[in-house]
Parts: structure tokens; sequence; C-alpha cells
């Protein structure tokens, strides 16, 4: 390459117009190289629980769009950060990846990547009017089974609910609140919550606009700002200034204290608390004054973390809030018990990360509420651990987030006052609205086996992105000439050979090679083969019973196949006994592994073992 420049060079001394064009035309060329990037085709091999028969995606660097298929008969393009994926995948549900890599020009890689973000996103908005019909429909029948789970004020759970003592001196949130009620004034509370109480009432159930209610593949709709959401937005306000009037303190369960001497704070540190603190306070001022219609939600995120400051600067000790979502994944107690060792060591690693981010944290000149929250975030991650660890409870295994966000009902005291006829005007338009748009929505993205699949969608998106680049449309030929193109394991092997090929093993194989690599192989071997000696696995009700793995075992696969057959048949005869106590669970287990160990008389195999303690990052790095 540095040749061929400098000989370049040396030909455009010369009036020799041919060999300047031939220079630019090289250069353009080495240029596109360098701007040249990789799309990658994964597959996913075949296991036990979703997409049992394999799956595939499309990667771009460090997004992971894929297709998978929801209730209604619904096929829908879903977007992840390709970390989440692979831990998803390759650790939880221990599955190997394989991955071909096209190497794309920069503007070819663009297009294909904006296609696909382009529908992600108007699926994700057509998605969320149907949501916003569910929600509408839950506010007009507050005695559904939907009002409780889709009518919430996020952030209010994390206050007291009809409860207003304050707990101690040490934990109390008197003088920060009164400091926030001098600088708002009385009067400003006052005329706000006469004016939310009346703007309430004023809100009513209208007809949303007809170009929301026709949709298509290809053009974006705008959401309505609905009666509900316009009612949960003024009632979130209306909480938020009932909390300040009233100084309501923290739900008990919303906040934590870690017990290791790392989260004890020295004066200097405290300072600098305080002067975080005082800039969320300044925050939090502005916020009020905004026209932003989730104020009201963020106002009571951002004031429970001034309150949780407090503690801090009281006690002199961290105090945080719970960053957990709702709906977190957790495992109990007893298997906590099995993966002990596990969660100690994460438990360690992330006191260690603590630690160092902890000194970044107080070495700055000023603590940002940006790096206040990542240091938030990994207490909580470590605090579950010491939490379940100590008292011996369950343990949420993913879920901490940035912003706490714990929800709580909206009050029945501040339902909406809509007359009967209201009611039914507004319950019948929304039932048609919900039935127009769910028919809409189930032609447009229709699922099929065979024609509609994991596959079939990602290549037929490709195809409607219209990229003008030569491995793209060989890549197409090599699907559409082939009839059973649409099964994931055959669509990744019919273009494997064209590209390079990687392999990412999955977290159990991840594990073998470590224990290989550091013990006599054929007493790893014995160890390993079988779920009742195995080191690095624990039975857990995600997976049907087994007895023997036989992901890595090919040649015996249909002896270990036929005992796991038996084994599988002995719990569904113990479940025909239990039926009546555990509502056939035991006998519905029993058939799962029966079917799961099929395919392995055949050489085959699907079933490869889950694990569920694992914990994203720490295991995914």
């Amino acid at each position: 390459m540095i040749s061929s420049k400098a000989s370049c060079r040396a030909d455009i001394s010369l009036p020799n117009f041919n060999s300047i064009l031939l220079c630019l035309i090289f250069n353009l060329a080495c240029a596109q190289n360098l701007y040249a990037q990789a799309v990658n085709y994964l597959y996913i091999n075949a296991s036990e629980g979703t997409a049992s028969g394999g799956h595939t995606a499309l990667r771009f660097d460090q997004e992971t769009y894929h297709f998978q298929h929801f209730p209604g008969g619904i096929i829908r393009l879903v977007k992840q950060a390709s970390s989440d994926f692979d831990f998803q995948y390759r650790y939880l549900e221990n599955r190997t990846l394989y991955q071909a890599s096209i190497e794309l020009g920069f503007e070819q890689y663009k297009q294909l990547r904006d296609h696909f973000n382009l529908r992600f996103l108007l699926q994700k908005q057509q998605n969320i009017l149907l949501k916003e019909v569910q929600l509408n429909l839950a506010l007009l029948e507050p005695k559904t089974t939907d009002f409780n789970s889709l009518l919430t004020i996020r952030g209010a759970g994390l206050f007291r609910q009809n409860a207003y003592p304050v707990k101690t001196a040490r934990f109390s949130s008197l003088q920060i609140n009164a400091q926030i009620k001098q600088r708002l004034g009385s009067i400003f509370l006052t005329q706000k919550t006469i004016q939310l109480k009346q703007k309430l009432a004023k809100i009513k159930p209208q007809p949303w606009p007809e170009n929301v209610l026709h949709l298509r593949k290809d053009i974006f709709i705008s959401v309505p700002y609905s009666f509900a959401q316009q009612y949960i937005d003024s009632v979130s306000q209306l909480l938020f200034l009932q909390i300040i009037e009233n100084n309501t303190p923290l739900n008990e369960s919303s906040y934590f204290s870690p017990e290791d001497q790392l989260f004890f704070l020295s004066e200097v540190e405290i300072e600098k608390i305080r002067q975080l603190q005082a800039n969320l306070i300044d925050n939090l001022l502005s916020l009020l004054n905004s026209k932003r219609p989730d104020a009201g939600s963020a106002a009571l995120v951002l004031y429970a973390r001034i309150i949780s400051l407090s503690y801090s600067i009281n006690s002199g000790h961290w105090v945080f809030l719970d960053t957990y979502a709702d709906n977190s994944p957790s495992i109990t107690y007893a298997e906590v018990e099995i993966y002990k060792t596990a969660f100690k060591a994460q438990q360690q690693d992330a006191l260690s990360s603590i630690a160092e981010i902890k000194q970044q944290l107080f070495s700055q000149q000023a603590i940002t509420e940006k790096d206040y929250s990542h240091f938030e975030r990994l207490s909580n991650y470590y605090y579950e651990r010491e939490r379940g660890l100590n008292k011996r409870q369950e343990i949420r295994t993913a879920g901490e987030q940035r912003l706490p966000s714990i929800s709580a009902p909206l009050p029945t005291y501040l339902l909406p006052k809509l007359n009967a006829q209201e009611i039914e005007i507004a319950k019948t338009r929304l039932i048609n609205y919900q039935a127009n748009l769910t028919q809409q929505v189930q032609a447009l993205y229709p699922y099929d086996l065979f024609t509609h699949n994991c596959v079939t969608e990602i290549f037929a998106a490709i195809q409607n992105a219209q990229v003008n680049a030569e491995p793209l449309a060989n890549l197409l030929n090599g699907i559409n000439n082939d009839p059973a193109g649409f099964i994931p394991y055959l669509s990744f092997a019919n273009i494997a050979g064209q590209y390079n090929q990687q392999v990412f093993a999955s977290f159990r194989e991840q594990q073998l090679e470590k224990m290989y690599d550091k013990e006599n192989n054929l007493h790893v071997y014995l160890r390993e083969f079988n779920t009742l000696s195995a080191q690095d696995y624990k039975f857990n009700e995600l997976d049907a019973p087994f007895l023997f793995f036989t992901h890595d075992q090919v040649w015996p696969r249909p002896l270990f196949g036929t005992l796991n057959i038996i084994t599988a048949a002995s719990m569904g005869v113990y479940g025909s006994f239990t039926w009546p106590f555990d509502t056939g669970k035991n006998l519905k287990k029993g058939a799962m592994g029966i079917l799961m160990s099929l395919p392995e008389l055949a050489f085959f195999n699907i079933r490869k073992g889950t694990y569920k303690h694992l914990s994203f990052p720490e295991s995914a790095e």
C-alpha cells in the first residue's frame, strides 16, 4: 500500500492525466475498503424454551435485531444491545452462537442498519398505540384485572402510602422538605394544587384522530395524548405536591444501606453529597415550572433521590434507593443455597468495582447525577446479594436500572368522575379501536412457522431495504434458492461457507474448557457429563427433567437420550400420583422431558440446561 501511494505521487509530477485518474480511482478504492463494515448474521442453536428449534438475528456492532413471535399470532422486530442478546442466549439459556460476517461499504452498511432501525421504531410505535387503548379501557373499568397492573404512577411507590410519620432523626426529611417548601413558596403549592384538581375535573375522553387508526408498514403514526395518559400525568403531579405538603417519608422497602465499611462516609465525602443534593434541588424546582407531560413522575423520582441523600448525610452512611424494575426476575433462597458460592463471588466482584468507582466519584470536583446513578445501580447489584445471603431471602438476578421507578396503583379516590353515559360511549369507541387496530397488526405482521418466521422476516427486511451491494444479493440468492431455507440451522449452513465465520461458546462450554485446562480430563468428563454430579450446573424448574448432557456427546447421544426418556417418564409416573396436589405440574414436566429427549434418539440435541443464577454484566464479560 505504501509503495503504491509513493508511485502515485511520482506520477502526479508528470503531465499524464491518465496516471492521475488511475491514482485517484485507486485511492478511492482504498478509502472505501477502510470504511467497510461487517453486518453479522447470527444463528443460535436449538434449546428447550423460547425459539426451541433455533433462532436467527442480524447484528450491527452494538445493536442486534431479531424477529420474535408474540401473542395474537404476530411476529415483531426486536432490538437489543448486543451484550444483552448474548447474555440472554449464550449465558442464561446456555446456547452456542454462530456468526457469519458480511462485509459492506460504509454507506451500504448505514442504509441497511437505518432500515432495520426505522422498521423497529415504526412497529414499536404501533404497539404503543395498542397499549394506549388498553390503558384507557382500564381507566374506564377500574374493577378489571388490568387496573392495578396498567394504571400505575411511576415513582409513587418510593413513598409511604396513607402514612406520614417521620421514622427517626437519622432518617428524617423534615429539614430538606422545609427548604424545598420555602423556595417554592406556600402560595405556589396551594395554587398549583387547585389548578391540578380543576384540570382533572375537565379531562374527558375524546375521539382519536382518524389518521392514527390506519396502520402501514412504511408510515409512522403519532400516538395521541389520550384521556388516560393526560389523567395519569396530572394525578402524578398532584401526588407529588401532596407528598411535599405532608412531608411523606420514603417507603421503608424502597431504600437500603449496605453493611460493609466501604459505604461509610467521611466529612469531606458528606460535603460533596450536599453539593450534589443542592444541584438536584435546583433541577427539581426547574422541573416543577416546566411543561413536560411527565413532570409529576420525574419529580417523584428526583425528590426521592434528594431524600435518600439526606438520609446518607444524616447517618454518615450511604443510603440508596431501590432501582430494580417492578418485574425483575428472581430466584428463591432454596436456589440461592445451591449457587451460594457463585453469588458470594458476584458480591465480592461488585464490592471491588464499587471501591474503584467510589474513589473516582469523590476525586472529581463535583459529583454528577449521571455518575451517581451508575454508582447507585452497582450498589443495588451488590446489596441484593448481601441481603439475600445474610437474611436468607430470594435474590433478584437482573433488573437494576439507572433510575428508580417503583410504581404504585392509581389511588381510587382520584379516579375520574364520569357519568354512566360518558363511560359507555368512550368504552364502545375504544373497543372498536382495539378490534380494528388488532386486526390490522395481525394482517401486517402475521406469524407463520414456514413463511413468516425469524429467518424469512430478516431476509424480507434485507430485500426491502434495497441496498445495492453484491454480498447482500448473493446472500438473498442463497436463501431464496433453498426450499428449506426458512429453517434457522439451514439458513446459516447455506451461507456460512461464503463468509468469515466465528463460533461463540455457550456458558457451559466456556466453563468446561476452563475445567479441562486445569484438571484431569477424564475426571472432568466423568463428573460433568451428568446432572447429578456436574459442578457447573444445578437443576432448576426452567428445565424439564434429564440425567445426561448430550450437547457435547454425539455418538453416545441415542443411548443417553434413551436414559433421559426413562428419567422423564419416571417423573411423569410420579406426577400422575401428585397431580391432585400440584395441579399436574410434575406430570407436565415429565411429558416435556420426554419430548425434549426424543430428538436425541436421532443424534439431534435440543436441551442444554439453563442457568438462572447468572447476573449481567459480571457473568457476561
